[in-house]
C-alpha cells in the first residue's frame, strides 16, 4: 500500500470520526425526549433506549484518533516528542472507547469510573496537541499556531467545567469538547492532502 493511500485513508477516517460524533450527539438529542442539551451533559445521552447511538459516535471518534496516529506515523516516524505524541493519540482512542463503554454510569453510583476516564482525556488531549504541534507545521505551516490556540483554549476552558452551574453543564461541555473535534478534523483533513506537499518538496 502506497503512502498516498495511507494518508488519504487515515485522513478520511479521522474526518468521518468527527462527523460521526457530531451526528450522534444531534440524533441522540432529537430522539431522547428528556434530554436538554443546555443542562444535560453529553454522557447523559448514553443512558436509556437510544444510548447506543452516543456510544457508537464516541467509538467512531476513537477510531478516528487511531487512524490519525497511523497516518501521522507513516508521514513521520522519528523524534521523541513526536513519537510520544503519537502514542498519546492511541491512548486517547483507548480512553474514548472506555468512556463509551462506561458512560452509562454518568450520574449513577458507578460514575467514578466514568469521571476518571474523562479526567484522563482532559490531560491527554492538550498534551498530544502541544507535543505534535512543532512537527505538524511541516504538514501545514499554520498547524503549529492552530494547535497552540486549541491547547490554550482547552487549558483555559476545561478546568472551568466543574464550576459551571448545572443549568449550563451540557452547553459548556459541548463547547469545550468541540475543540477535540476541530483539532482532529483539521489535522486529518490536512493529512489527506499531505502526499502532494511531500512529493513536491
Amino acid at each position: 500500500m502506497s503512502k498516498e493511500i495511507i494518508y488519504k485513508t487515515c485522513g478520511v477516517i479521522g474526518v468521518l470520526g468527527c462527523v460521526a460524533v457530531l451526528a450522534a450527539d444531534l440524533i441522540g438529542i432529537a430522539l431522547h425526549e428528556a434530554h436538554n442539551p443546555i443542562s444535560n451533559t453529553i454522557s447523559m445521552l448514553a443512558i436509556g433506549k437510544y444510548g447506543w447511538i452516543q456510544d457508537w459516535g464516541i467509538d467512531i471518534l476513537a477510531v478516528g484518533f487511531f487512524a490519525l496516529a497511523i497516518g501521522l506515523y507513516t508521514w513521520k516516524n522519528s523524534g521523541t516528542k513526536w513519537i510520544i505524541g503519537l502514542v498519546i493519540l492511541v491512548l486517547i482512542g483507548v480512553d474514548l472507547i472506555m468512556i463509551a463503554e462506561h458512560n452509562q454510569y454518568a450520574g449513577r453510583p458507578g460514575h467514578k469510573i466514568h469521571r476518571k476516564l474523562v479526567y484522563a482525556l482532559a490531560v491527554l488531549f492538550p498534551a498530544v496537541v502541544l507535543l505534535t504541534s512543532f512537527d505538524l507545521k511541516m504538514l501545514k505551516p499554520y498547524l503549529k499556531k492552530f494547535s497552540f490556540w486549541i491547547a490554550g483554549l482547552w487549558l483555559v476552558l476545561a478546568p472551568l467545567l466543574p464550576l459551571m452551574p448545572d443549568s449550563l453543564d451540557g452547553a459548556y461541555e459541548r463547547l469545550v469538547c468541540t475543540l477535540i473535534v476541530i483539532w482532529l478534523g483539521t489535522v486529518s483533513y490536512n493529512l489527506i492532502y499531505s502526499y502532494k506537499k511531500t512529493k513536491n518538496t
